[in-house]
């Protein structure tokens, strides 16, 4: 379903043309109107349901996404105990689903509260933001946390905005113009990169330098592909592609 999902991402950013989800979409289709990852897996998922309502959505098929599908995604983050079992990935896959299907009031405000407040705790003293709280920051989750804010309406004010762009600009801080996954680490990636891009985009903010836009069309393959290995991946593919999209080439570049 990830795969498929970064196909139609693709086929929409280059040519416009719907993909056609079918018949690997309806194989993973699980009880309830949720999806598996898999055609074999036998349960469902968050991240599954979000990337099949993406690829839907991208495929002018958002009328097939199943009737139960939003509320079971609501219900997910809706657990007695609040907040409901999670780490920011797994949120923001709920998160942005809703968001898709226009059913984010389908979560009370109780439950909301509750999940800022959990985003909250995964802030770290530098402005990053980890999957759990006590765990250390990274650009992945970071972009996340700070998506995850904005759709439940509490976005980060100026202050907090400014002290974690500052945080996601040292990750760019690297000899090539990629981005690192945190701190700790010396291995720029075009993974890390795509989430440090798209926090810096949800801040209103340029956390990257113009060295960004040469390091990542070097990682480009003769088969139109991107990648950090000698081949390309459709994962890293849409990581460069989102981010060459949206950064303007350089005057004069008719390429």
């Amino acid at each position: 379903m990830e795969a498929l999902r970064w196909a139609a991402e693709i086929t929409s950013m280059l040519s416009g043309e719907p993909l056609t989800p079918a018949p690997f979409m309806d194989a993973c289709r699980r009880e309830g109107g949720t999806f598996a990852m898999t055609a074999t897996d036998p349960g469902p998922s968050r991240a599954a349901g979000y990337y099949a309502v993406r690829a839907l959505t991208l495929s002018g098929r958002r009328d097939d996404v199943p009737d139960g599908l939003p509320r079971w995604f609501a219900g997910e983050m809706s657990e007695p105990d609040q907040p409901a079992s999670s780490d920011i990935d797994e949120m923001f896959y709920v998160l942005r689903a809703l968001e898709q299907l226009g059913a984010l009031g389908l979560l009370s405000a109780k439950v909301s509260r509750s999940l800022v407040d959990f985003i909250r705790a995964c802030r770290d003293g530098d402005g990053g933001y980890a999957g759990v709280p006590g765990q250390p920051p990274d650009t992945e989750h970071t972009y996340c946390a700070v998506c995850s804010l904005s759709l439940l309406q509490q976005p980060l004010g100026a202050a907090e905005s400014r002290v974690t762009a500052a945080w996601l600009r040292s990750r760019f801080a690297t000899s090539s113009g990629l981005a690192t996954l945190n701190a700790g680490d010396d291995a720029p990636s075009l993974a890390a990169t795509y989430w440090g891009f798209r926090a810096g985009e949800v801040l209103n903010e340029t956390v990257w330098t113009d060295r960004l836009r040469p390091a990542v069309e070097k990682l480009g393959k003769p088969d139109g592909g991107y990648g950090a290995q000698a081949y390309a991946t459709l994962w890293e593919s849409y990581c460069a592609l989102r981010v060459l999209s949206t950064i303007p080439a350089p005057s004069g570049d008719e390429r």
